[in-house]
């Protein structure tokens, strides 16, 4: 081959093998928290988008009125995590009544639920928030793959610990 040939072919190489190469990893660092609420670093890691910058909004509600938290990496969603109050009574099943997911598995005898981009719980949290009793707690990965599913049921129970505790839940 000639000199000139070998050159063109290797720098070829290089710019193909450059634009196919990903960068693994978060160019941000990693949370250990969900809009202040401890959560496992490393199924974060494994959960958030790749890109430059991460936001955490957590809007305007507090914990007491059912907050959300938005995570956006360079400004695209990745992972929410959403909580909203009931009455007493309501439970992880009454949850899908009117959202229909598919391939829907609960765990741990029915205390949590996950999908292929979410899990799902209820606290009974008594005398915390004038909307309810009961808080249903959920965390979406917006961006879903087919790991999903395992890295989100590995985020519970700690994280739905966590925020029971954060509310000042009675065990």
């Amino acid at each position: 081959m000639s000199p000139k040939r070998l050159l063109t072919v290797t720098l070829l190489t290089i710019i193909l093998t450059a634009c196919s190469s990903s960068n693994d990893g978060l160019s941000y660092p990693a949370p250990d928290n969900i809009c202040g609420i401890p959560a496992d670093k490393k199924v974060l890691e494994s959960l958030l988008d790749d890109g430059g910058e991460l936001e955490q909004d957590t809007g305007h509600f507090t914990l007491e009125e059912g907050q959300f938290c938005h995570m956006y990496v360079d400004g695209n969603e990745s992972v929410v995590s959403d909580a909203e109050w009931h009455e007493s009574g309501y439970r992880l099943r009454d949850h899908f009544l009117t959202y229909e997911v598919k391939d829907l598995r609960y765990l741990r005898g029915g205390e949590y639920a996950s999908w292929n981009f979410g899990v799902a719980t209820v606290i009974s949290c008594p005398g915390v928030s004038e909307k309810g009793d009961v808080i249903a707690v959920e965390v979406n990965d917006l961006k879903w793959n087919k790991n999903s599913q395992a890295l989100l049921e590995k985020l519970v129970p700690s994280y739905f610990d966590a925020y029971k505790k954060k509310l000042g839940c009675q065990p």
